[in-house]
């Protein structure tokens, strides 16, 4: 459950309701984009430090995930581009926003970074998608796929299905078990109820990644930007921030030892602190032009 002080509400962007969970504060809005099969919850804990740290900010679900509307046929990635479209110029039409996004949500954000008809002051992208990745998924993943749907009409006992998928999240996601929320992986459990729901969520995983792949072009991000990897990220190989960093001059590179594929999960403290420097360091930046 949210603390009390995070607003909880209902919104709609490019015709898909969602919600969003949000804090009060001064400045500009850093606004927070979680990952594949993940929700805003991803953000609870950096929520509380930004609240703590009177940063004004904002995670939505994405959708497709959480309790935002199903994602339409078609491609994906289009529909991801629209709504991030609209939530950046709702919370920066005043004052550019700090995008921050995580792996999936990283790319998008990154994205949407390359618009320069967004007002986006910012942007940190966590562990990001699409630009390189672990031997698993560049070559493993269709057949993981096919062989999901084969036995997707498998009856395994339920709590057996939990427990090896609580396992698998957990380890996915986080770089130290001592971080390991029991209540945050939860949440990414309740959406894989069976083998059936793991095959869906699967084959919906690789179209995100078939339409990643045609991305070559990894440049072209105008503005200040911070990246960030997790180095015990067990999806995605530090290289792929580092191949963004590098076609981006200008930008910074942060590498978080003890982290996973979620630093936001295991490094809440450093995640809320990049975001606020690079709200901070980019209005210093305006004043003095």
């Amino acid at each position: 459950m949210p603390a009390s002080f995070i607003d909880e509400r209902r919104a709609t962007y490019a015709g898909f309701e969602t919600r969003e969970l949000a804090v009060t504060g001064t400045g500009c809005t850093v606004i927070l984009v979680h990952g594949f099969a993940h929700s805003a919850d991803a953000w609870l804990s950096v929520l509380e430090v930004l609240h703590d740290a009177g940063q004004a900010a904002v995670a939505v679900d994405l959708p497709g995930f959480g309790d935002a509307d199903a994602l339409r046929p078609g491609a994906l990635l289009p529909q991801l581009d629209a709504f991030l479209a609209e939530v950046v110029h709702r919370y920066g039409a005043n004052d550019p926003a700090v995008l921050v996004g995580n792996s999936l949500g990283a790319a998008v954000a990154a994205r949407a970074a390359r618009n320069p008809g967004l007002p986006i002051r910012a942007v940190m992208p966590l562990d990001i998608a699409g630009v390189r990745w672990t031997l698993l998924l560049a070559r493993g993943l269709p057949p993981i796929v096919a062989s999901t749907r084969r036995l997707s009409s498998v009856r395994v006992p339920p709590r057996a299905h939990r427990a090896l998928v609580h396992n698998a999240v957990a380890r996915l996601l986080y770089g130290q078990p001592s971080a390991i929320d029991p209540a945050v992986v939860a949440l990414v459990v309740a959406g894989i109820p069976d083998l059936a729901a793991a095959s869906r969520l699967l084959q919906q995983g690789a179209q995100f990644k078939a339409e990643l792949d045609r991305t070559r072009h990894h440049g072209g991000i105008g503005i200040p930007m911070t990246v960030i990897h997790g180095l015990r990220d067990r999806l995605v190989p530090s290289t792929a921030s580092r191949v963004l960093h590098q076609a981006n001059p200008g930008s910074r590179l942060v590498l978080l030892k003890r982290a996973g594929h979620c630093p936001q999960l295991d490094a809440p403290n450093d995640i809320a602190h990049h975001a606020c420097e690079l709200a901070r360091i980019t209005t210093d930046m305006e004043e003095i032009s």
